[in-house]
């Protein structure tokens, strides 16, 4: 009777576990690769919306696409611990990084905004020795180039 439940127990986990298979990759065909990179590497601290978790992690929502248009901004973005220690190929970093400052930033985006490649990713994606400080500086640049909001 025992062995029976057992049986029937291991069979029940295997189907479900096939199904939420199956429901994972079809969810995943249904958006882009960036998309689905972000959610299994990102939205874990940047939330599904890429909202702030305060004191913590800083908002990407309406905020990313301001370090764009200061010197160095650009390869900040790559450098952060998150971005430049990912187990994400360069290719996806690329990608993802794209996506969020094409769905979190797309009003904050400079006009001639260029999208990250592979190869700037490859050349940039060192680690930041002092993020915070880094960081710091750059929103006193975004801060004196006038954008409308400090970054939290």
């Amino acid at each position: 009777m025992q062995n029976l439940m057992y049986g029937q127990i291991t069979r029940a986990l295997i189907g479900s576990t096939a199904l939420l298979f199956i429901c994972m990759t079809v969810q995943a065909d249904e958006m882009s690769t960036a998309q689905f990179n972000y959610i299994m590497h990102c939205q874990g601290c940047h939330l599904a919306d890429g909202a702030a978790t305060p004191d913590k992690v800083p908002a990407l929502k309406q905020e990313i696409g301001r370090f764009l248009h200061v010197e160095g901004g650009r390869e900040f973005l790559i450098r952060v611990p998150g971005t430049s220690q990912s187990a994400l190929t360069d290719e996806q970093v690329a990608g993802v990084l794209n996506w969020i400052l094409e769905n979190f930033s797309p009003g904050e985006l400079p006009a001639d905004f260029i999208p990250y490649t592979t190869e700037e990713i490859t050349r940039h994606r060192q680690p930041l020795a002092n993020v915070t400080a880094v960081r710091m500086d750059l929103m006193a640049q975004i801060e004196i180039m006038g954008t409308n909001t400090v970054l939290e």
